[in-house]
């Protein structure tokens, strides 16, 4: 697989939705932050046999921590959006964390050599979220590695298996299961709490309902499952490519999410909804604080402010073309996030192909 949990290129020039999108990426190009429509085809040729991959499931103390607690180190793949990638690690570093680099450069300008790792790793994409590392033992005080597989898994090999790899030079343990799961789609307050899309049960339409839920229970530490509605296009299929939770909503903090907010359908529906479900959900004492910040559809690609990195004391949001919005978006997640370090990249280059700032990086937490 790819991920673990710890989960985007070419600019449409005609209106174009996700579908008619995926046709147009060839081989030698970028691929995708969806799985394109000749990799389904080869999917579907294969035969997942849950038996391929036998593994044992974390301990108890196992835990996956929030996006907003503590990061150690941030891993990228230097694979395609190098400029973005560059001033990505950049902003890690001056946030207090390590960047590694999947098959990166010598070195990256602005990043202190202590805190630059180069990983010599093959990969197929860029998409590091969908493919990275998550996870600590809080009763060892270690790092643990959960590897799932990949949505992509038959047509991404190498992405698939990313997250043992970073086990084994990490010297962490690389818990395997046949969850088929992309880290772009599992959001978790860091006590149980884990959201995503229902679109997960699609992906793992082999199992039943309750065999999923107990996966994520078993491997990613899961007590209350929240499963949210993606935006579906006409054929039911999801609209901005990969139905991933992180393309409309965001944890930011104990008890704080931001949640897309658009007039563009099918989105306008599903992220009304999320919104919804959020301010009703009890979190503590009370209720979420729900921030909604605006995202929009033009020439088929649906632009979120959503698919941010959180680093410590800084958020790094992905900006775009229209400068008018990104204020409005730095000043939502100042709103939200008045402790943090607001930095906005451009990511013009990738949200075309279904993802931005949190789909090409994965933060590794750091052991407290």
């Amino acid at each position: 697989m790819a991920t673990s949990i710890f989960g985007c290129s070419s600019q449409a020039d005609e209106q174009v939705g996700p579908a008619d999108r995926e046709n147009r990426v060839t081989p030698s190009g970028p691929l995708p932050a969806w799985i394109t429509k000749d990799e389904r085809a080869m999917q579907h040729s294969l035969s997942l046999r849950d038996d391929e991959r036998p593994g044992r499931a974390p301990s108890n103390g196992y835990r996956v921590p929030a996006e907003y607690e503590p990061v150690s180190a941030v891993l990228i793949t230097w694979r395609d959006y190098t400029d973005v990638l560059g001033q990505v690690a950049v902003a890690s570093a001056a946030a207090g964390a390590d960047v590694f680099t999947v098959a990166g450069p010598s070195s990256i300008r602005g990043v202190p050599a202590n805190r630059y790792r180069r990983l010599n790793y093959s990969s197929n994409s860029a998409w590091s979220r969908d493919y990275g590392p998550v996870g600590i033992d809080d009763a060892s005080h270690t790092l643990g590695i959960v590897d799932t597989r990949y949505n992509g898994y038959a047509s991404r090999p190498a992405d698939d298996a990313m997250p043992c790899k970073l086990a084994g030079t990490l010297d962490a343990p690389c818990y395997t299961t046949n969850l088929v799961l992309d880290g772009g789609n599992y959001m978790t307050d860091g006590r149980g709490n884990v959201f995503l899309t229902n679109i997960v049960y699609e992906w793992n339409a082999r199992w039943s309902h309750e065999a999923v839920d107990d996966a994520l229970k078993r491997y990613l530490g899961a007590k209350t499952i929240h499963a949210l509605d993606f935006a579906a296009d006409a054929e039911g299929g999801p609209a901005d490519g990969t139905g991933h939770i992180d393309m409309f909503a965001k944890l930011v903090g104990e008890c704080k999410v931001i949640v897309a907010q658009t007039s563009d359908e099918p989105y306008k529906s599903a992220t009304d909804k999320a919104a919804a479900y959020f301010r009703d959900l009890a979190c503590g004492d009370g209720q979420y604080q729900v921030t909604r910040v605006k995202g929009w559809v033009s020439e088929g690609t649906w632009y979120t402010y959503t698919n941010s990195l959180i680093v410590n004391d800084t958020v790094i949001v992905p900006f775009y073309d229209d400068t008018d919005k990104n204020e409005e978006a730095r000043r939502a997640y100042a709103s939200a996030m008045p402790r943090h370090r607001v930095v906005g990249i451009n990511s013009e280059s990738t949200i075309h192909s279904g993802g931005s700032i949190h789909c090409l990086t994965h933060e590794i937490p750091a052991i407290r």
